[in-house]
């Protein structure tokens, strides 16, 4: 795809343009963004995890700026567009995590999943994704926080009760690991300190 086939980068530009010069509309803009999301979603099925964020990555460039300037310039989206691109682009940053977490970078998967959350607080993907995330860095304190707001939202959905049992196993583990690493260096303290 090529790159005149995007955005410009201008900000506060309520339309983007085309190679042609013409002005997309908002709804143009949604309907754009959406394709390149199901693209995106196309690469990852398919496993092209670069092509995947590419194509996420040019969808955001399309969705998540559409209510961002309107009180500066005069954005003239309605609230139902706004609604619709909020939902691609909330859509997309999850998919995006999900790729991460199959590429193993966390920090990024936790980024993503937070910019979800930080407009949907009870994003059950999100919450879910981010959970595994830090999982995955060692945050058992960060992963129950998100567990914990899962849980309330779906306390019977296996894949979130999956992973609160993942979560157990490993405060458990860390806690045995603390544990006999207390009990070797005060082994190790009363051993140095010889005979009376």
């Amino acid at each position: 795809m090529a790159s005149t086939d995007h955005p410009s980068p201008a900000a506060g530009n309520a339309s983007s343009t085309t190679p042609g010069g013409h002005q997309l509309s908002v709804d143009e803009r949604i309907a754009k963004a959406a394709e390149l999301k199901a693209e995106g979603n196309a690469r990852f099925a398919a496993d092209d995890l670069d092509a995947a964020l590419k194509a996420w990555h040019h969808a955001l460039l399309y969705s998540a700026g559409i209510n961002s300037f309107s009180t500066l310039y005069g954005s003239r989206s309605t609230d139902e567009q706004n609604r619709k691109a909020e939902e691609i682009t909330r859509a997309v940053w999850n998919n995006m995590a999900a790729c991460y977490l199959r590429r193993e970078q966390w920090d990024k998967a936790v980024l993503v999943t937070t910019k979800v959350l930080n407009s949907d607080p009870k994003n059950l993907k999100a919450l879910y994704r981010r959970t595994q995330a830090h999982l995955a860095l060692g945050s058992t304190q960060n992963a129950a926080k998100d567990l914990d707001v899962a849980l309330d939202k779906s306390p019977n959905d296996p894949a979130v009760r999956k992973l609160a049992e993942e979560l157990v196993k490993l405060v458990e583990k860390n806690e045995a690991e603390q544990s006999a690493a207390t009990t070797e260096a005060t082994i190790a303290e009363i051993v140095d300190d010889g005979p009376p």
